[in-house]
């Protein structure tokens, strides 16, 4: 199973998802758009998984790689292959599905409480806790396509997962964040967050200590999924 994932930052890489898919015999393929200018082709792959990144996912003019990350995530969605966006991927797939990505009325930073809506169909999620705290770094949200379910939500942020029929996923949340990524965040985070989150290291140093076989679970579940998504989608050939 070949999976492209694209990578916009070298901040964001597949982590502890990628680990899981990984032992789960996958073969991840990475695409760093900003260092390799050729795009890859959707007939090369049996699913695709976009990551998350810094930058607002309509500034074009700023990084003219997303207009290419949309049209992956069409000819991915033409030929029904799985497809996942994480953060910035969430907020593309929304973008490539004709709506508004903005700036949220407020960032959501740390591990916050996310609710699995109870009439969700998918048995991996209905077999996971209904809250769990999972990893957030975003300053934007978006809006829900018209075609879309909403999964997973919080008070703070009401599209934090969702699915498009039964190949398309966008999660808000990090699920992919290993300790080692979450502390390069932290070194990295900037003058505005230090000015108004000062005690933002000693907290979330604590919520990893809180939270994070809860994250670890929630990566397994979706990493298994997403081998038999692919297994159930892949032309046996490809598999």
């Amino acid at each position: 199973m070949d999976i492209l994932v694209i990578q916009s930052s070298e901040f964001d890489p597949i982590g502890l998802l990628g680990e899981f898919l990984t032992a789960k015999g996958a073969r991840l393929h990475p695409w760093l758009p900003l260092n390799q200018t050729q795009q890859p082709a959707a007939r090369d792959y049996q699913s695709l998984i976009v990551l998350g990144g810094s930058m607002h996912a309509g500034d074009d003019s700023g990084f003219p790689h997303l207009r290419q990350v949309v049209e992956l995530i069409r000819q991915f969605h033409a030929a029904d292959k799985p497809i996942m966006g994480i953060c910035l991927g969430a907020q593309l797939i929304a973008r490539t599905f004709g709506e508004k990505v903005y700036q949220h009325k407020a960032p959501e930073l740390g591990f916050t409480p996310v609710t699995i809506h109870p009439d969700v169909t998918q048995p991996w999620l209905k077999a996971l806790p209904r809250q769990l705290h999972l990893m957030q770094w975003h300053f934007d949200t978006f809006d829900l396509p018209s075609d879309a379910t909403l999964l997973m939500s919080n008070n703070t942020c009401r599209n934090q997962a969702y699915c498009i029929g039964p190949m398309v996923y966008g999660f808000q949340f990090h699920l992919e964040v290993t300790p080692t990524i979450v502390n390069s965040w932290l070194a990295d985070k900037g003058d505005w967050i230090d000015a108004n989150y000062p005690d933002l290291d000693q907290t979330i140093t604590q919520q990893l200590n809180d939270h994070w076989s809860t994250s670890t679970c929630f990566a397994n579940a979706l990493a298994t999924e997403w081998i038999a998504l692919i297994k159930r989608t892949a032309t046996p050939s490809l598999a």
